[in-house]
C-alpha cells in the first residue's frame, strides 16, 4: 500500500446486477477509482450482465437473490408482499456482512437503501448512503427516518438532493466522468452511422438521451420539438430505452411523435453502449426531466463539447451556467424551452458555448470523485 493504512473492507450494495443506468455508470466508475486500500466486494440482490460486466472487470460480486415480491416492489407501487419479505432479506445480509466482516456497508440505490442500511445497522456495521433520488412522499419519510436511524454519514449527488432528505453529516459529491474517455471523439458522419441515422451536416440535431421515463420528459421533448421545427428546419433524436419502468410509455411516445407530425423528423435511437456516439451526432443536447436529481447525460454532452438546454429544477441546473455552457428556462416553460433552442442552433456564439461546456466537464474528474468518496468511507469506519 505505501500510505501506512489498513485495507478498508467495503460492501458497495446495489439493487440489481442486470440493467443499468446513469447510476449504475456512475457507480462503476467509481469502483474503478477508488484507492488501492479500499477493498469493494460487489453485492447485488439480482444477477445480469451489468453484474457480468464487473466482474469481467476483476471485482469480487456476489449476489443474495431476494423474493420475487420484493423484486417486483416498486418505490411508486411498494406491494404488502414486497415488504413482508423485506426482513428476511435484511437478516441474510446482515448475517453476509459479519461472516465477511465487512467495515463500510454503501448503498447507492433505493432498494439498497431500503435493505442494506438495516441490515448494516443489525450486523453493527457501519454505514454509508449515496443519495442519487430524489423521493416524494411516505417513500420520503420512510428513506429519510432509515438514513438517519442506520447510516453514519450520507452522499448527496447535488444540492437539491441534499435538501430533500435534509439531513446531518451529508456530504454533496457531483458524479463522475472518466475525462479521459471524451479525449478523441468520433466525428458527426462516423456518429451517425454507428446511430444507424442518414448523416445530414447541414441540419441541426437535437437529441434527448438517456432512460425512457415518464419523468424523464420526453412528452415535453416531442412538444417542443414540434415548436422548433415549425420556425427552423432541424432533426430530433430520442435515444435510449425504457428501464427499470414505464415500459408502456414508449408507445405513448411513438403516438405523441405521430399526433406532432414529427413521424419524418424525429427519430427514435436504441440504447448505446458507446455514448459518445450519441452526443457526438448533436447540435443541442436537452433535458426535461422534472426534478431530475442530477442529469448525468448534462456532464456527458459537456465532455462532447455539446451545449444542453434545460429546465431550472433540481440538481440538472446546478453545475450549468445559462448563456455560456447551457441554456437555462424557468421550470415548465415549454415555450421558453423552444426559444432556447432555437437561441443555440441560430447563435454565432455556439462554438464558445462548446468550448465552455468542455472546461464544465473537467469538475467531475473520476478520481477525484473516487478520492473523495473515499475519505467519506473512511471517516464513517474511524
Amino acid at each position: 500500500m505505501g500510505t501506512g493504512r489498513r485495507d478498508l473492507r467495503v460492501a458497495f450494495i446495489d439493487q440489481t446486477g442486470d440493467v443499468s443506468g446513469g447510476a449504475q455508470e456512475s457507480f462503476a466508475l467509481l469502483l474503478q477509482h477508488l484507492p488501492k486500500w479500499i477493498v469493494p466486494h460487489v453485492v447485488f440482490f439480482h444477477d445480469g450482465r451489468y453484474a457480468d460486466r464487473l466482474r469481467g472487470a476483476g471485482f469480487q460480486v456476489t449476489v443474495l437473490p431476494v423474493s420475487d415480491a420484493l423484486s417486483a416492489s416498486k418505490r411508486e407501487h411498494a406491494s404488502i408482499a414486497g415488504l413482508l419479505s423485506a426482513p428476511a432479506a435484511i437478516v441474510r445480509l446482515a448475517r453476509w456482512l459479519r461472516a465477511h466482516r465487512i467495515d463500510v456497508a454503501y448503498t447507492h440505490t433505493v432498494k439498497a437503501h431500503f435493505i442494506g442500511a438495516p441490515a448494516a445497522r443489525l450486523a453493527g456495521t457501519r454505514c454509508v448512503v449515496h443519495l442519487r433520488d430524489i423521493l416524494e412522499g411516505p417513500p420520503l419519510l420512510a428513506l429519510r427516518k432509515i438514513c438517519a436511524a442506520c447510516s453514519r454519514e450520507r452522499i448527496a449527488i447535488s444540492q437539491s438532493v441534499a435538501r430533500a432528505y435534509a439531513l446531518p453529516a451529508t456530504t454533496v459529491v457531483f458524479n463522475p466522468l472518466d475525462l479521459g474517455t471524451y479525449d478523441v471523439l468520433p466525428s458527426r458522419a462516423q456518429a451517425c452511422a454507428a446511430l444507424g441515422i442518414p448523416f445530414a451536416p447541414d441540419v441541426p440535431t437535437i437529441g434527448i438521451v438517456g432512460r425512457i421515463n415518464r419523468w424523464k420528459g420526453h412528452d415535453k421533448f416531442v412538444r417542443i420539438a414540434a415548436n422548433v421545427r415549425s420556425r427552423v428546419e432541424a432533426r430530433f433524436l430520442i435515444i435510449g430505452d425504457a428501464v427499470f419502468r414505464d415500459a408502456d410509455f414508449v408507445d405513448e411516445l411513438r403516438a405523441t411523435v405521430r399526433d406532432a407530425g414529427l413521424q419524418d423528423a424525429c427519430t427514435f435511437v436504441p440504447w448505446v453502449d458507446d455514448v459518445r456516439n450519441a452526443y457526438a451526432a448533436l447540435d443541442v443536447h436537452v433535458n426535461c426531466s422534472e426534478r431530475e436529481p442530477f442529469g448525468r447525460s448534462v456532464i456527458e454532452a459537456a465532455a462532447c463539447g455539446v451545449p444542453t438546454v434545460c429546465f431550472a429544477d433540481a440538481g440538472v441546473s446546478e453545475v450549468l451556467s445559462d448563456k455560456i455552457d447551457a441554456r437555462v428556462v424557468a421550470p415548465g416553460d415549454e415555450a421558453a424551452f423552444a426559444d432556447a433552442i432555437v437561441d443555440v442552433v441560430r447563435s454565432p456564439q455556439k462554438r464558445a458555448m462548446a468550448d465552455a461546456a468542455r472546461r464544465l466537464a473537467r469538475r467531475f474528474d473520476a478520481d477525484a470523485h473516487a478520492a473523495e468518496v473515499a475519505w467519506i468511507l473512511t471517516r464513517a469506519a474511524a
